[in-house]
Order: structure tokens, then sequence, then C-alpha cells
């Protein structure tokens, strides 16, 4: 009992930072209505601007030259945009490294710069937006600052050692309070600056007229602005607030982990804000403080002879934020508070496919055609589009359709992916260059898809439970915590997808009725091999013949409904429960098929493969192609990074970062919300269609006004 208590106190470290960075989610929350997933990417950005400035005095500011330096453009010798200022010279021998005071002042400029940001460029302009556009705001900014992360500093691991007490070198408590345990003595510090950052916060919303004012407008935001106060100033002076206290948080945690990774912590933020009931300050700092004490004890507990082996002790500390979320949310889902704005807009039209026969002979034709003109490389390319594209129907499916925003829906594939090569191998080493030989049951090949397609459609259904008391924003908050818990919970656990889990996960050979449909080319070491192009093909032109006549029917038409008024639709007589979870289990379904195309597509996977990044860009460019239909899915999995489009522009272009892919798609998802209302590329490319047909259509002038009055002659 004694190990138990020490490591519950010593979890104040980590609950201090969710305490922090929940403050900061329920100040974005009173001043503008909005759960900011990127919370904690202001965060990340904060600490890596911190390290930056300590070790090289530079300040990268938090964009991108639009205008880079290579391909044909270096012969324009055009002025770029400046993206780093050099602030301190740290070669200097005689000042040595910056004044600290200063650098933490840099810093936090520029987290209050980054909230003026976010204001003014992304939820300024979506103010009147659903709920749907606010959730891909956030989640823009939260994609947009990871890539300037990768960006600007790179991918490599940060280490520092941090200042004064909240650093790594400020030793221990030895034999905490008796115990023969100890406890670092940062914790301490964290939980002192938790406190204080509470208590500073909730006197300034509890005595200033500004937190007054905010108070006011998060009760009745009409009857403020009729008052005379500014809805718009107290958000932006608010974003401001809340960017600050994420990047003190930020530069007092680095200590303790890689920059990065403090971007996940905002789990354990918005399980906090949720704990605080997205209005209490102190509320948001004990709940902070409790997950950050329970998961600790959690961790503790795994070391225990009796605990189960297949729960390891990464994946309990990760499941923590998402139980306390879940608990939240669905014991008190119904009483959070829902600011009132002055008016909302509509839903992004959802139009039924009217020729889905020739649009799918369409389609797969190109696909054809492409398969055979490709080659090497450009095969590899065609078969990455195919996958994207699938996996943007369950998308389709389940926010254009049903509009039920899940953020769960790539970790779903990753984990119908494992489940298949675990169900697959069968203890034999597959090919000479794996290092990890992975035990199975050595089912074949076809039952084992089917079978992981069945995992995949059971957790989604657990996933979709709580969407029948939570929906909108709330259920996305779920959805993000489990993309957490899944990845360390399930897929990283030896136990229960084998040696390769933790590793290079080796694909077994695919063999569909004797043929081998694999995208591993054992003869050229490649990914192109062209039964596997001509496979994935038939696969995404069934998918999408699937989903384009599940919008013409009446399940469809049942989604929609949905999506517009639940309580209206149940009115109608439609079973909301029974819709909703069909929508999810028809979603999962097509992402466990687009995560065994990835299986079958390479020689092994890596969990890293199916982190949330990489299901936020895809959710990026789904959206920006146009998440209610199924031409939007096939315009976003041309887009993405490896898709057709970028690898096209990369031959004019040389090599484009991926970064600045993901950066330029979570752009268009704050544009695309704005301007098309998230109706995306490929409507507005279907109304330029129609509008161009009927002006060729339409007769002349002349001729209609002579028309028009024989007409009335003859009346």
């Amino acid at each position: 009992m004694s190990a138990l208590l020490v490591a519950l106190i010593a979890g104040i470290g980590a609950g201090a930072l969710y305490a922090m960075l929940g403050t900061g989610i329920v100040v974005a929350f009173r001043g503008s209505g909005v759960i900011n997933f990127g919370h904690g990417a202001v965060a990340g950005y904060t600490a890596y601007s911190f390290h930056e400035l300590r070790v090289t005095g530079s300040l990268y500011l938090p964009w991108f030259d639009p205008i880079p330096e290579f391909g044909f453009l270096k012969t324009l010798k055009i002025n770029n945009l400046p993206v780093r200022i050099d602030i301190f010279d740290v070669t200097d021998p005689i000042s040595g490294k910056p004044n600290l005071a200063l650098t933490v002042l840099v810093c936090l400029l520029m987290s209050a710069f980054l909230g003026l940001l976010m204001h003014f460029l992304v939820f300024r302009p979506l103010r009147n937006s659903p709920t749907l556009g606010k959730v891909i705001g956030s989640i823009g900014v939260f994609l947009y600052l990871s890539s300037m992360m990768a960006v600007h500093f790179g991918g490599q691991n940060r280490y520092d050692a941090g200042f004064s007490g909240f650093n790594s070198t400020a030793g221990a408590v030895e034999n905490f309070l008796g115990l023969g345990r100890t406890i670092p003595r940062s914790n301490f510090y964290l939980f002192g600056a938790a406190i204080v950052m509470c208590v500073i916060v909730w006197a300034l919303y509890r005595f200033s007229r500004f937190g007054i004012s905010t108070r006011a407008a998060d009760e009745n935001e009409k009857g403020a602005a009729l008052l005379g106060y500014s809805p718009q100033f107290l958000a932006g002076a608010n974003w401001v607030l809340a960017s600050i206290t994420a990047g003190a948080a930020g530069i007092l945690f680095l200590h303790k982990t890689q920059p990065a990774q403090i971007a996940l912590f905002v789990v354990g933020g918005l399980g906090a804000a949720l704990f605080g009931n997205l209005t209490s300050i102190p509320g948001a700092t004990a709940g902070g403080l409790i997950i950050g004490m329970v998961a600790s004890g959690g961790v503790e507990i795994t070391n225990y002879d009796w605990w189960p082996e297949i729960l390891p002790p990464s994946g309990v500390r990760n499941f923590v934020p998402l139980l306390a979320i879940i608990l939240v949310l669905y014991l008190r889902g119904d009483k959070l508070p829902i600011r009132g704005s002055i008016s909302i807009g509509r839903q992004p039209r959802a139009p039924k496919t009217n020729n889905v026969s020739i649009g799918v002979i369409a389609a797969l034709g190109i696909a054809l055609l492409l398969s055979n003109i490709f080659v090497s490389k450009w095969e590899a390319v065609l078969t990455t589009t195919l996958i994207a594209i699938i996996f943007m129907y369950s998308l389709t499916v389940l926010i254009g359709f049903l509009g039920q925003i899940s953020l769960v829906q790539w970790s779903i594939s990753g984990l119908a992916a494992y489940v298949m090569i675990r169900l697959m191998a069968d203890g034999e080493k597959i090919r000479e260059t794996d290092f990890v030989t992975n035990s199975g049951w050595g089912w074949p090949t076809v039952l084992a898809f089917v079978a992981a397609i069945v995992v995949a459609i059971i957790f989604g259904l657990l996933v979709g439970l709580p969407a029948l008391r939570i929906r909108g924003v709330q259920l996305a908050v779920v959805t993000i915590a489990a993309v957490i818990a899944v990845e360390n919970l399930l897929l990283r656990n030896p136990p229960l997808m084998g040696d390769g889990s933790v590793s290079v996960n080796p694909t077994p050979s695919p063999n569909w009725f004797g043929q081998y449909v694999g995208g591993f080319n054992p003869n050229t070491a490649r990914t192109d091999y062209w039964k596997f192009s001509l496979f994935l093909i038939i696969i995404a032109g069934l998918v999408g013949v699937g989903v384009a006549n599940l919008r013409r029917g009446q399940i469809g038409r049942r989604f929609l409904a949905i999506r517009a008024n639940e309580r209206a639709a149940a009115a109608a007589g439609i079973n909301v429960a029974r819709m909703k979870l069909l929508g999810f289990g028809i979603s999962s379904a097509i992402a466990a098929i687009a995560g065994c195309m990835i299986a079958y597509k390479l020689p092994g996977l890596q969990t890293d493969q199916f982190e949330i990044f990489g299901g936020l860009a895809l959710l990026a460019f789904a959206y920006l192609g146009g998440i209610t239909t199924v031409w939007g899915a096939i315009v976003g999995g041309c887009l993405i990074a490896g898709g057709l489009l970028p690898e096209f522009l990369g031959v004019h272009f040389e090599s484009i970062d991926t970064g600045l892919i993901n950066a330029v798609g979570a752009i268009g998802l704050v544009v695309n919300a704005k301007v098309t209302n998230g109706e995306g590329v490929a409507l507005l490319q279907t109304d330029l269609g129609k509008n161009t047909l009927a002006m060729l259509r339409r007769p002349p002038d002349d001729e209609s006004s002579e028309n028009l009055n024989d007409e009335e002659a003859k009346v």
C-alpha cells in the first residue's frame, strides 16, 4: 500500500499539466464556446520555441514560406516570407545562454500571438458555423501547429533540463513521508504552479470587470451584446489568455517529456475541463490532478503479480483520461453548458448520386488506365490513393451522412490490420529481412479478413455507445481520447497482438483463392505488384457503390434526418439509437477494409502509421474534398500526402515536405469550413459544372426576348 500511495502522490506531476491545460480549455470555452483540440499543440509549439531560443537563440514564427526555393521558383528570385528571427547570440562567450526571464517572456508573447491568430483566422470566421465546422477548425489548429513543429524543429527528440525547480536535476524527496520511496522534487513545483495558475485565473474571472463580462457573454451572448459588451473582443482576449496558460504549461513541463508529445496531453486536459463542467477553473484543476494521480496509481498496480499481462502499463496510463471523459460525459453530458450564439449555419449538403453506374464505370476505368500506365513508384502512389479513398468512405458515412463527429476511425483501421495479421500468422518467418517472427493461429487469408472486420465492427459499436447519450463536440472529445488509448492499450500489446506489435509487425502473404494479392512484389522488393492494384480497384469500386447506394436508400435518408435534428427524427418514428449504432458499424467495417488493404500493401506495419496525426490528416483532406459525397472522398484521396496530386507536384517542385502538405491541408480545412460550409471541392466542381452547362443551354438574350414578345402578343 505504501508504494501505491507514493505512486498516487507522484502523479501530481502529470496531473499538474492536465490541470493547467484544462484551465486553458475552460478559458477558451467560456470566451468563445469552442472546445479547442489544438490547445495542447499551442503548449508544444511554445515548448519547442523555448528550447530553440535557449540552444540557438532563434525564434521561429508560426507559418511557412509560401514561395519555396526549389524547382523553377529558384529562378524567379522572389523575396520570401521571413520565418525565423535571431534574437539572442548564444555564441557570445560572455553572455552565454540567453536570459531566462527574457526567454520565457518572448515565448509567452509567442503563445499570446498564437491565440490572436486562432481567434482572427479560425474561430471568428467560424463563429456562426455548425458544430462540425468549429470542431474541424480546432482540429485544423492541432494539425497545423503539429505540422509547423515538424517543419521548423524537425522530428528529432529534444532534451531540456529545465530551470530552477522545474528541471530534471532538482533531485528527489527521499523517503517521502517515511514510506521508503522517492518522488521527484519538480513534481511538487509543478503542483504549486498549477495551484498558482488556478488562483490567478479564478480571481481574474471572479473579481475583474473583464471576468464578469466574459461570464455574462458565456451565459447569454445576445444579452451581453445588448449591454454593450463586444463578444468578439471578449473572445479574442480569452483566446490570448488561454494560449498563455498553454504556453506556460509547455515551458514548465518541458523537462518531463518531448515537446511534440505535449500536444497529445490535451486528452488529459479535456478530461480535466469536463470534470470542471467546462465552466469551473478550480474544478478543472482538481480534475486534472485527480486524473494524473489515478493514472499513476494505475501504472503502479500493473506491477502486482495478480495484474493480467494483457493490460500493459502504458495502456492503463492513457486509458484513465478516456475513462474519466466517458464517465463525465455519460453521467453529466446533458448538463454540460451549451453556449448560445447569435445564429448557427446550416449543415453541409449531402446530395445523392443519380448515375451511380456511370460514375463507377468512369472512376474504375480511370483507375485501370492509370494502373496500366504507371510503373514502379507511381503504381505504389496509385494504391496509396485508393486506400485513402476507401478509408474516407467511412468518414463520409459516419460524419457526412450521420453527423457523428468521430475521430477514432483511423485507429479502427489499425486495429483491424493488427487483428488480421495476428490471425494469419503461424509462428514461421515470412521473409528473410524480417526481424520479428509473430505467432498466431494460421487462419486462411479470407477468413482472417472477415474476422478482422467483425472485430472492428464490435469495437466501433462500443465507441458508438456514448453517442446514444452525447453528440457533436462531446463525442469528438471521447473519440480523440480513444485514439490514444487504442494505440497503447490494444495495438502495442504483445500478449494480445504478438511480439511484432512493439516493432515492425510482419504481414503474412495474402492469398485469395490461390492468387497472391499482396502489394509487396517479392521480385522487385517494392510495393508495386499489379495484382494488388487490380484487387484494390475492385474493392474500392464495390465500397464506393455501396456508400452511394446507402445515401440513395432509406437508411441514408434516415441518417440525414438524424444529422439535421435527432428529436425531429425520433418524432417521425426513426429509431435514433439503432440508426446511430448502424452507422458506427458500417463506418467501422469500411475503415477495417482500408486497414486490411494497408497490411496487404506493406511487408510490415508499425503502430506509428496509425497515430492520431495520420487520422486527423485524412479527416482534413476528406473534409477538404467534401465529406458528404462519394466524389469528395475521391478528391480527398488524391490530395493526401503520398497521393497522386502531391506526388505529381513533386515532379515539378522536387521534394515537397509532408509537414507542408499537412499544413496546407489544415489551412484548407478552415477555408473550406468558412467558404463552402464543409461541402468541399467536389460539390464546388459539381455546381460549377451545372452552372456552366446551364449557361451553355440558355438561349441568347435577344432570342429569349423575341420569344417572350411573341408569347405576350399571343396573349
